[in-house]
């Protein structure tokens, strides 16, 4: 049978020890308390002498200066003799220590792989080189790094295996803490990106060899700048390690947790079983879902999840990382809250969102972007009381394009403040020439994205703008929807909106009723008026007709004028005056028309009652006004 006792790990069979430890085993074994080796005694006197008279002296003393403790072994592994720091160090005799005793001083997590590898190396003769723990007399363990090497007889034959043990405890936990800190996030503790998807290979490379399968989670926290801007990072570093551990609790099998940055984390689960898998992936999602609490605070921890499975989703990590990525997209664009598994036309999605964003960037670049106007018309006397500027495009092939082939561009943050930017521009300039030859264009509303009122400068930023091209802030309306609210700083939006009405620019909230705004919405957000969206308009039914009617009525109460928007037929018209709509929008009055337009659709309106500039009020005319 074979022997084996305390062990190190191969560095390499063509590694040499160098300097004073290739001295030292060099020499022979009377550095050593003890000899008893009759087979040991017997070789050595045939063998050429290593070193001259003496040398084992000089070796023994460095020895005993240094903070190694010296050992031996047979050809087969068996412990011959300890040195006496070693013995008092584990508490062992030397008479114990012999043979294999001295392997139970290894921990014994560590016993299986040092007993292979000494039956690997015992048999080839490579130097050692390894990290163990190894148990002290008092009970503890502790890291020590233990090498040798082989002295051989002429013929090659293996005569003795000659080691060092050194204490390596400290820098080892050292190293450790660098390792860990370098493969975990600081925040949660969990693993961080790099370490999470060298694991997710693994577990893909060992699927593959077992035939099971890998589902691949990426997740979104909902609305986290929200929580953060609301409760403070205080509560939003809580939440994150609440969500991190959530997923750290994983079902029976095997699973890990990985946050990727910011409010975005991963999961993979390895099931060879698909209803385990599913099982699985369902009950890491309930955990999710649950409330969470802090003192007196509850939140709804809501989050989007992209699901992918191995191998159908993905035969390898980086397909499989697409792909979930790809599902965690259209779940956010969903609403969140919500998982979408991935499937093959979110790809075709995603390719045509980024033609779209490379035809919003060459617009741009081009200069191709120009705004239409549509007109606002009073219901009770058709006259037009002011515009909304939309975005257009000009194709030098298709001539002027609407919005809809560069959707994807309205919602990315980069783009969507370029395209908002321009719009400013365009605008303000075509006001300009307009007061300059007096058209009574009344007022012109510009849409604002949710983009644009994250940064904290849009509205000094407008109003520099106007005041610098000479326009009065009264000629200029700001329309902004609910995703402008729920994507920012509520309190932040509330500061630029009172800023920009204070300088005389009107807001308009726009879409109202159809998602998320609320009454809270008009407490907090001072509005000088709400439209009401197409959809209650173009094809009402009894419950669209009562939402416009509660709509109306609101705005009545408090002061607030309404606009429908999509009015396109005298019917829906009538409809709307007859509940007391203020201002109606549609094809039924105009649809969009070029800024040269705009002025002789103002002198076919009827006469209205312009607002003076200055005071806002409306002034009294005797005669139509003309461009």
């Amino acid at each position: 049978m074979d022997r084996y006792g305390f062990g190190w790990d191969e560095r390499g069979s063509g590694e040499e020890p160098d300097g004073l430890y290739l001295q030292y085993l060099s020499s022979a074994s009377p550095v050593l308390a003890h000899d008893p080796d009759p087979y040991v005694a017997t070789t050595t006197a045939s063998a050429t002498p290593l070193h001259a008279p003496g040398s084992d002296e000089r070796y023994r003393y460095t020895i005993a200066l240094s903070s190694l403790i010296a050992w031996t072994a047979d050809p087969l592994g068996g412990i011959l003799d300890v040195d006496e720091r070693g013995l008092e160090m584990t508490g062992l005799s030397l008479q114990t220590a012999r043979g294999e005793g001295f392997f139970a001083a290894v921990h014994p997590d560590d016993r299986q792989k040092i007993a292979m590898m000494w039956r690997r190396n015992a048999s080839l003769g490579h130097p050692i080189d390894n990290e163990v723990r190894m148990r002290m007399s008092d009970g503890s363990f502790r890291w020590h790094r233990s090498r040798a090497a082989p002295l051989r007889l002429p013929s090659g034959e293996i005569l003795r295996w000659y080691g060092t043990i050194e204490n390596i405890h400290e820098r080892k936990l050292a190293a450790d803490a660098v390792q860990w800190a370098a493969d975990h996030d600081g925040l949660t503790g969990i693993w961080g990106r790099a370490a999470f998807f060298t694991a997710l290979e693994d577990a893909i490379e060992q699927a593959g060899r077992v035939s099971s399968q890998v589902a691949l989670l990426l997740l979104d926290v909902d609305d986290f700048k929200q929580i953060n801007d609301q409760h403070g990072h205080d509560v939003g570093d809580l939440l994150l390690k609440e969500v991190a551990a959530r997923l750290s609790t994983s079902p029976a099998g095997s699973a890990m947790a990985g946050r990727l940055g910011g409010d975005e984390f991963a999961l993979f689960l390895a099931r060879s079983d698909a209803e385990e898998l599913f099982a699985a992936i369902n009950e890491a999602v309930s955990r999710l879902d649950l409330p969470f609490h802090h003192e007196a605070l509850t939140l709804q921890c809501r989050t989007s999840i992209g699901l992918a499975l191995y191998p159908s989703d993905g035969a390898e990590s980086h397909t499989l990382r697409k792909n979930a990525d790809l599902a965690l997209y259209a779940a956010k664009a969903q609403g969140g809250g919500v998982l979408r598994q991935f499937r093959g036309e979110m790809r075709q999605k995603m390719q045509q969102r980024l033609s779209m964003l490379s035809i919003a960037r060459d617009a741009l670049e081009r200069d191709l972007v120009l705004p239409y106007y549509q007109p606002k018309v009073n219901l009770r006397t058709n006259a037009i009381i002011g515009f909304e500027a939309l975005l257009r495009w000009n194709h030098e092939g298709r001539g002027v394009q609407t919005p809809d082939s560069i959707a994807a561009a309205l919602n990315d943050p980069i783009v969507a403040i370029a395209l908002g930017e321009r719009m400013q521009e365009k605008v303000l300039a075509d006001i300009k020439i307009w007061l300059i030859a007096g058209v009574a264009f009344e007022r012109v509303a510009i849409n604002a994205s949710a983009a644009e009122f994250y940064r904290t400068d849009y509205a000094s930023k407008l109003l520099g703008r106007l005041k610098e091209a000479g326009i009065p802030p009264s000629c200029l309306e700001v329309e902004i929807t609910e995703s402008v609210i729920l994507n920012n700083n509520s309190a932040q939006v509330a500061q630029l909106t009172a800023e920009l009405r204070a300088a005389g620019v009107t807001i308009a909230f726009d879409d109202f009723g159809t998602g998320y705004a609320s009454l809270a919405h008009l407490k907090e957000f001072a509005v000088d008026v709400l439209k009401i969206d197409r959809s209650f308009v173009s094809t009402p039914s009894t419950s669209d007709s009562a939402i416009v009617r509660a709509i109306v009525g609101l705005g009545s109460a408090l002061g607030i004028r309404t606009v429908a928007e999509g009015v396109e037929t005298v019917t829906q018209r009538d409809a709307l005056l007859q509940i007391g709509c203020d201002i109606g929008q549609g094809y039924l009055f105009s649809k969009p028309v070029a800024a040269s337009a705009v002025g002789k659709l103002i002198e076919a309106s009827p006469r209205h009652e312009p607002r003076d500039r200055r005071t806002g009020q409306e002034r009294r005319t005797t005669t139509a006004v003309r461009p």
